[in-house]
C-alpha cells in the first residue's frame, strides 16, 4: 500500500541526480511512496509502471525498465531476489536517512540475506563506512587483520526475533560485533582491545584502492548489475548514496560514539567496491561454479588481461554469460569465440549511445548513456505530436 512521503529540499540540488533523466528522478520520489516502511519494495517493470506510469501511454515497459535500470546504476536503489518465492525486489538504499518513520510498521516484504558481501558493502556504503558501534572507520578493502574487516550487527539478535530488514542492521567491525555479543543487556559497549592497529589496516586498505585506480584504469567501469539472488549494484561515492552514519539517533537507536581518528592520511574519493574482476569473478563463480570444474585463480586472470586490453566490463560479461551457459572453459581462446557470437548477432538498436562529447565531470560512463535515454523518450514525445 502506498505510504505518505516527504522529499527533502536539497533532493532538487543534488549533482547526481541531476545527470539522470527527469522521468528516473520522478521514479525515485515514486520509490518512496511504493517502499514500506523499511524501504522496500516490488521491482518489476511492470509493477513499477502500473504504480507510477499508469497515465503514461508513451512510456513502455521497456522504457520504464531502462529508468529502473539507472536507480540502479546510480546506487539509490539495491536491487535483489529474495524470499521463498524468489520475487523481484529492491532497496532504497539511503531510505531511513530521507524519511522520518513516526510509527513504522512490520515489513511483510523479504530482506536482502546479510549473507551476501553485495549487500553487506550496501549497508557499509549507507552507514558511511564508520562502524557504528565503536564509531571507527571501516576498511573499504579486505585487510590482512580480519577483526578489522567489515561485518554487519543486528541491533536486535536474530535469536531474540531480530530479522534482516535493513533497520535492524548496521554496519561494523567483525571484533566489535563479536564483544557487543559479550555485552549483558544495558551495560554500555567498550571499544575491544582488538581494534589496535586498526590504523595500519586502514592505510593499507587506502594504498591498494589507490594503486588500483592508478594501475587500473577500468577498475571504475561498472558491469551491468548481476540481478541475482545476492545482486549486485555498481554505486558512486555520493551523498544521496553514502550516508554519514549518524541519522540513525532519531530512529531510537542512539548516537554511535564520536570517531577515533585515523592517521594523517590523505582523503581519496572511493566507491567502497572490491577490484572489479574480483567481483565479476565471484559473480561468474557463484553463477556457474556449480557442476564446472572451474579455477578462480585461472578465471581472475582471465578476467583482469581481458579488461587490461581495453574490453568493456559489458561485453566482457555478456562473453562469460555465454561460456557459463555452454560449461566451457574459461580462457582467451574460449573468450574470443563467445566475443565472436555476441557480435554476430548483435543488434545495433538495442544499443544506447553515449551522449556526444565527453563524459559529465563526476559521472562514470554508465551515466553519460542515460541522456541519450532522455532524448530518446523527447523524440517520441515530439512524433507523436507530429502524427496527430
Amino acid at each position: 500500500m502506498p505510504r505518505i512521503r516527504t522529499v527533502k529540499p536539497e533532493f532538487w540540488e543534488d549533482e547526481l541526480l541531476g545527470v539522470v533523466p527527469r522521468d528516473a528522478r520522478l521514479l525515485f520520489i515514486a520509490t518512496f511512496n511504493m517502499a514500506d516502511d523499511e524501504g522496500i519494495l516490488r521491482w518489476t517493470p511492470a509493477y513499477i509502471k502500473a504504480q507510477a506510469f499508469m497515465y503514461d501511454d508513451d512510456l513502455t515497459i521497456g522504457d520504464v525498465g531502462k529508468l529502473m535500470q539507472c536507480l540502479t546504476d546510480t546506487g539509490l536503489v539495491f536491487p535483489f531476489i529474495g524470499g521463498s518465492a524468489r520475487q523481484q525486489m529492491a532497496v532504497v538504499v539511503n531510505f531511513r536517512k530521507h524519511q522520518r518513520i513516526n510509527r513504522p510498521q512490520k515489513s511483510k516484504l523479504p530482506p536482502p540475506s546479510t549473507g551476501a558481501w553485495q549487500v553487506r558493502e550496501m549497508y557499509a556504503r549507507r552507514d558511511g563506512w564508520m562502524c557504528q558501534l565503536c564509531g571507527g572507520e571501516i576498511p573499504r578493502r579486505l585487510v590482512a587483520n580480519d577483526d578489522h574487516n567489515l561485518w554487519v550487527d543486528h541491533i536486535r539478535p536474530v535469536a531474540a526475533g531480530g530479522t534482516d530488514h535493513p533497520s535492524n542492521v548496521r554496519a561494523v567491525h567483525q571484533v566489535c560485533a563479536r564483544s557487543r555479543q559479550d555485552c549483558h543487556d544495558g551495560e554500555e559497549f567498550i571499544p575491544p582491545a582488538g581494534l589496535a592497529g586498526i590504523e595500519d589496516s586502514l592505510n593499507d586498505s587506502l594504498n591498494r584502492s589507490v594503486n588500483d585506480s592508478v594501475n587500473e584504469p577500468h577498475a571504475n567501469v561498472n558491469p551491468e548489475p548481476f540481478m541475482d539472488t545476492d545482486g549486485e549494484i555498481s554505486s558512486l561515492n555520493h551523498s544521496l548514496t553514502e550516508g554519514k552514519g549518524r541519522e540513525q539517533g532519531r530512529e531510537g537507536k542512539g548516537t554511535p560514539p564520536t570517531p577515533r581518528q585515523s592517521s594523517a592520511s590523505p582523503t581519496v574519493s572511493q566507491t567502497g567496491e572490491r577490484a572489479i574482476e574480483d567481483r565479476m569473478t565471484d559473480a561468474f563463480l557463484e553463477r556457474y561454479a556449480r557442476g564446472n570444474a572451474y579455477n578462480k585463480r585461472q578465471v581472475r586472470k582471465v578476467i583482469a588481461e581481458t579488461l587490461a586490453n581495453g574490453t568493456t566490463s559489458s561485453e566482457l560479461w555478456q562473453a562469460l554469460e555465454r561460456l557459463g551457459f555452454l560449461s566451457k572453459p574459461v580462457s582467451a581462446g574460449t573468450l574470443q569465440f563467445a566475443f565472436s557470437e555476441l557480435r554476430q548477432t548483435q543488434n545495433p538498436s538495442n544499443v544506447i549511445a553515449l551522449a556526444s562529447g565527453q563524459p559529465l565531470p563526476g559521472t562514470d560512463t554508465n551515466l553519460a548513456g542515460w541522456g541519450a535515454v532522455a532524448a530518446s523518450l523527447a523524440d517520441y514525445d515530439t512524433a507523436t505530436e507530429d502524427s496527430a
